[in-house]
């Protein structure tokens, strides 16, 4: 197998699996989501609650909800018999009643209201003892309530409008009801941030897996398809020049360059000999020393 596959196949399977357990951890980040409970104070006549924005791209606000039934009118009034009595307020930190800007109260049976009823379906549990009565600090509209009804010959329709909740960031807002009633604060930013979170998780790990699967395909048929090269690589061994080395085999006997010696480096001069123990005090003076034999060369008077 080519390189290439050795080297892809394994790299693109972490990928892959890592891919995998990113779409995987989404699941749990929404069944996360969906634990209304969470999300949900403790019943209190007055509920104080901080203001938060990390991002500063607005929030989805909290929802103040009290028990009874959105439709149950017994004194036919065009108001749910749950928000009898019911006298909501909104303070800001300095104690200054922010009630017409930073929130509005659903009790009157109209068309709107009926919108109230599905955000309690859509995001919280239409089957408990809860309603939601009032939605406040939702800045980016999530509930999608600023606007009005418009009646027209077709039956007419909702219009939004560009109206938002204004909220002021690291604000702490103190909500009272003054006729005792107990109410819940369900924060609706918190469980629209798990949401997101599952959401990009789910699209991230996704991809991940999806393009990782792509470089397994590519590394098998890269490996498979493509050959390792023929030519040889160099091999070095200790003593030898990387001039010496040839990258590919020779063959034939050859000749020894003149003044060379097998293993020798070219340019390298003349082998150092070993050292032996023979030295002048090891010598013996009275030992004869043979005479040079020059008959056999004729100097030039000679030949003359």
């Amino acid at each position: 197998m080519h390189i290439s596959g050795k080297i892809g196949i394994p790299v693109g399977i972490v990928l892959m699996l890592l891919g995998v357990g990113i779409t995987v951890s989404a699941f749990g980040t929404w069944e996360e989501s969906e634990d209304i409970e969470a999300f949900m104070t403790e019943p209190s006549t007055e509920i104080t609650k901080k203001f938060i924005d990390d991002e500063d791209d607005g929030s989805a606000g909290w929802y103040i909800m009290i028990q009874g039934d959105y439709f149950k009118d017994e004194n036919e009034d065009n108001m749910t018999d749950a928000c009898e009595g019911l006298n909501l307020t909104i303070t800001d930190s300095n104690g200054n009643d922010v009630m017409d800007t930073s929130g509005t109260v659903y009790c009157t049976m109209d068309k709107q209201y009926y919108m109230i009823q599905d955000l309690d379906e859509l995001h919280v549990d239409e089957t408990d003892e809860w309603i939601i009565v009032g939605i406040f600090c939702d800045s980016d509209d999530d509930a999608g309530m600023k606007g009005y009804w418009q009646s027209d010959e077709a039956g007419g329709g909702w219009v939004e409008t560009d109206q938002s909740d204004r909220c002021r960031i690291d604000q702490e807002y103190t909500i009272s009801n003054q006729n005792s009633t107990e109410m819940v604060l369900f924060d609706r930013d918190a469980q629209v941030q798990l949401e997101t979170e599952g959401f990009i998780a789910f699209c991230g790990g996704l991809c991940c897996a999806i393009c990782s699967l792509l470089m397994v395909i590519v590394s098998v048929i890269s490996g498979f398809a493509m050959k390792e090269s023929d030519v040889p690589s160099a091999q070095f061994f200790a003593g030898e020049s990387p001039s010496m080395v040839s990258p590919a085999p020779v063959s034939g006997s050859g000749s020894e360059v003149p003044g060379t010696y097998a293993g020798g480096i070219p340019g390298a001069g003349p082998t150092v000999l070993p050292e032996t123990d023979v030295t002048s005090e090891n010598m013996d003076l009275d030992d004869e020393i043979p005479a040079l034999d020059l008959s056999s060369f004729k100097s030039n008077k000679d030949e003359s």
